[in-house]
């Protein structure tokens, strides 16, 4: 990295030095030399950077002098400053400025080496990348914070005047251009900025101010002079011009950058924010792909760490990189990674303990240039393993909630110790870091949560294990039915057959078998008939016994959905494709799956389990029932789906997804005005298909309030029964059910009466509209509603009827047993059918 000044060719300068290296040793006496000033601007003589080890110190304060020719200096050829102006007007790159304003003085000079020292006031550093014209590999920065200048008076309108020149600076001279030569260095103003008018002036102070206390007060009396010219402003240092020389040549080299200053400085100073902006916005670039790379990792938490260590060595250019989480439980901080490779043993430092301790307690960045010297570091761990700790930089890793680990660099490569810009880079990384640990952290628990899903699924069906006797059994029945069983079979399609007539659990799983046999599915699908009678076991043993929604309710349910299939013809004609009727009799069957006789808004209400996972996307049970579906479509004695290709499976699966959804009634309202626009001829266009089937999935849901009265008696009865248990449960809570599911106040003639009329009649309609050859649904539901109506009218003769209250709501029946399970029917159960 550092240049060799040795090399250069020697010039009329007279090197000064001794022996030895550091700050110590001797020095020699500098003179007072006569310097030009240039009109309204403000200098002191160069500090002089002793070779040799020679010591820093400054000069006299130089007199002030008369005009340059008076000095005996000639200035520069104008051509050649104007030269010089329009190669620098050229580019904006600070690299090629700093070349060509070092080759310039140096040729003025003919001094060994020449080299720009940038002060960046933002961050308080030093930079250095060129000398001569020689790009450094890497370059330097080092700290100039507010230490190092004191405050002048607040006449001067100048802020700060560097006391001495602080370690790092020498160290960093030495290290780029040796000390064979002394380093005269040059204080260069920026632009005055005034405080009344608050603007920048056009006319750039360049000044030679020295860097020796002594020379303070002669500043501190020109910059006063200056400010009763001009008004209250405010300089601070732009830069500082290093170059080679001793004191016999100060005065002459001062001329000189004077000369040059006066026209250049402006462009220079807007080059080196222009760098500093890039510099930033590529330090940006490079962390936001930083942030790739790393949430590409986040499955993995080991190697997101190691990732992590890698990351920051690079961007802060360390030799080594340790990473602790923080043990919430016990505040310690833990290491199981050491600069990328798995630990032999855990590493636990206690909370507020050595550098990593103290971080992680207080959330602040520390950056020790001299570890040894710090209180907090442990010398020991470099006895024992060797490793020379220069320099740390310790950041902490946090989160919305605090930190969550720290991550602690240690020596800084090709540089002096941590700056500024690595400070920035550690500060920017962590929120990275927080970010990407945090989000693996969560998918390492979802991981876990899965893995328990899967566990439970397993021991779900494990407890549904469908004994291979019933599996047997039921495939022995459907190939070879019995008399009586092939009398069921001829009635079976019909639309006025009640599967709740069934009863028998063995014979339903039979019939539920025949209608994949009688809509030529297992020979289409190539379902394996021992996978089917599994699949159909499974699923009625994943019903619960509820009143309601248990397995005779999805027997019913996919009775109408084959029904309508059988009678309306409707793969035969084109109006669904076969995959649509498979995926719609699976649904049919799957679509209440697991139901634990409580609607959505009470799973919502109360935060259930089945709500915090499903709310969020709506329909929570019904995507419940979807999930456990798809569960047993994937247990392998069960997969009856097998036969599908890849494309055919997906679009299964694609329609089960929306059948089920659209039991939910909330959906059924929500497209309830497209339904109304379906028509025959148009069935098969665009997402008419999809439409016509979630209509005819509701149809099925619904189907019971088409059968007999007896049936839709029975039907009643059990409906309440589950709506008046979940308004307990309600009341228990504290809470206030819906009229309908409170024992006390709901009066079910009344209701269903609404239920016929609101919903069941205008969802057939559509039904009849399209299908008029299913218009006595019509009719079967008119007759039901007429029963109803006449149970209200018979309880009001009675004296058990509901009567109108002043608000228009109906008060409770009497007739209802209200300490029963449910409504005991007594006030209509009399009523002929």
């Amino acid at each position: 990295m550092s240049y060799n000044a040795d090399d250069c060719p020697d010039s009329d300068t007279v090197v000064e030095g001794g022996g030895g290296g550091g700050s110590g040793g001797g020095g020699t006496t500098e003179s007072n030399c006569a310097t030009p000033t240039s009109p309204g601007m403000t200098r002191q003589d160069a500090v002089v950077v002793h070779g040799d080890g020679g010591s820093i110190d400054g000069g006299d304060p130089a007199p002030t002098a008369g005009p340059p020719s008076m000095a005996g200096y000639e200035p520069c050829d104008p051509l050649i400053i104007l030269n010089l102006f329009q190669s620098l007007s050229a580019t904006t790159n600070s690299l090629e400025l700093q070349m060509k304003i070092n080759l310039h003085l140096k040729a003025l000079t003919r001094s060994p080496y020449v080299f720009l020292v940038p002060i960046l006031h933002s961050s308080e550093e030093g930079l250095i990348q060129v000398i001569n014209d020689n790009v450094l590999e890497k370059e330097i920065r080092f700290s100039i914070n507010s230490t190092h200048f004191r405050s002048g008076s607040q006449h001067n309108g100048y802020p700060f005047v560097i006391d001495d020149l602080n370690k790092d600076f020498s160290e960093v001279i030495e290290m780029v251009v040796g000390n064979k030569h002394n380093t005269l260095i040059y204080d260069i103003l920026g632009p005055k900025v005034s405080k009344l008018q608050t603007q920048t002036s056009t006319t750039s102070a360049s000044s030679t101010s020295s860097l020796n206390e002594l020379n303070y007060a002669a500043f501190q009396q020109q910059a006063f002079q200056q400010q009763g010219q001009n008004g209250a402003t405010q300089q601070q240092i732009a830069l500082f011009v290093c170059i080679a020389g001793d004191s016999s040549s100060r005065s002459r080299y001062q001329f000189y950058i004077d000369d040059t200053f006066r026209y250049v400085l402006g462009h220079l100073v807007t080059a080196f924010e222009l760098y500093e902006e890039k510099r930033v916005r590529d330090q940006c670039q490079n962390l936001l792909q930083v942030a790739r790379r790393l949430l590409g990792k986040i499955g993995d938490l080991g190697q997101l760490l190691r990732g992590v260590m890698t990351e920051a060595k690079e961007l802060a250019a360390a030799e080594r990189c340790s990473l602790f989480l923080l043990d919430k439980h016990t505040g310690e901080l833990v290491s199981k990674v050491f600069d990328g490779n798995e630990a032999s043993k855990e590493i636990r430092i206690e909370s507020g303990k050595g550098i990593a301790g103290y971080v992680a307690q207080t959330g602040k960045l520390l950056n020790i240039r001299n570890a040894y010297q710090h209180p907090l570091f442990y010398k020991g761990v470099d006895e024992s393993t060797g490793f020379k700790t220069r320099n740390i930089l310790c950041f902490p890793i946090c989160d919305e909630e605090g930190v969550i680990g720290v991550a602690q660099l240690c020596n800084k490569l090709n540089g002096f110790h941590f700056d500024k810009c690595d400070e920035e880079v550690a500060t920017a990384f962590s929120v990275y870091c927080g970010i990407s640990i945090m989000h693996a952290l969560v998918h390492k628990q979802v991981q876990k949560a899965e893995a328990r899903y899967k566990l439970s699924q397993e021991l779900l069906l494990y407890h549904m294990k469908v004994p291979d006797t019933e599996v047997n059994h039921a495939l022995e029945a459907v190939k070879e039915p019995d008399r009586e069983q092939d009398e069921l079979y001829r009635t079976f399609p019909r639309f006025d057959f009640c599967p709740r007539d069934v009863k028998d659990h063995a014979l339903s799983v039979q019939l539920a078998m025949r209608m994949f046999y009688d809509l030529n599915f297992v020979g289409s699908f190539k379902i394996h008939e021992y996978k089917l009678a599994r699949f159909v076991l499974l699923v009625q043993k994943g019903y619960r016994d509820t009143p309601y929604h248990n397995w005779w309710h999805a027997f019913s349910v996919a009775h109408f959905a084959y029904s309508l299939m059988m009678n309306l013809r409707l793969i035969e004609r084109g109006i669904i494709t076969k995959m649509q009727g498979f995926s719609f009799l699976i649904a049919a069957f799957c679509h209440d799956l697991d139901h634990r006789g409580i609607s959505n808004s009470y799973q919502t209400q109360t935060s259930s389990p089945l709500a915090r996972l499903y709310s969020s996307e709506g329909s929570v049970n019904e995507r419940h029932h979807l999930s456990q579906a798809i569960c047993i479509l994937n247990d392998s004695s069960s997969k009856i789906l097998d036969g599908l290709s890849t494309t055919e499976f997906k679009e299964c699966i694609d329609y089960l997804r929306e059948l089920i959804l659209a039991t939910d009634l909330a959906n059924h309202f929500r497209i309830l005005p497209r339904l109304k626009k379906l028509r025959a001829e148009y069935l098969t266009e665009g997402s008419n298909q999809r439409l016509l089937l979630s209509l005819m999935i509701t149809c099925c849901d619904l189907n019971d309030q088409i059968k007999s009265w007896k049936t839709v008696q029975h039907v009643a009865h059990l409906v309440y029964a589950e709506f008046f248990a979940e308004g307990d449960l309600e009341k228990q809570m504290g809470l206030r059910p819906n009229a309908m599911m409170d024992r006390k106040k709901a009066c079910i003639p009344m209701l269903q009466i609404e239920f016929l009329t609101t919903v069941i009649r205008p969802t057939f309609e559509i039904l009849v509209q399209i299908f008029p050859e299913t218009g006595s649904f019509l009719d079967t539901i008119d007759s039901n509603r007429e029963q109803w109506e006449r149970v209200r009218n018979r309880a009001a003769q009675q004296g058990n009827g509901s009567e109108t209250g002043g608000n228009g709501t109906s008060e409770p029946c009497n007739g209802c047993n209200a300490t029963a399970e449910c409504c005991d029917f007594t006030c209509y159960t009399q009523v002929n059918d």
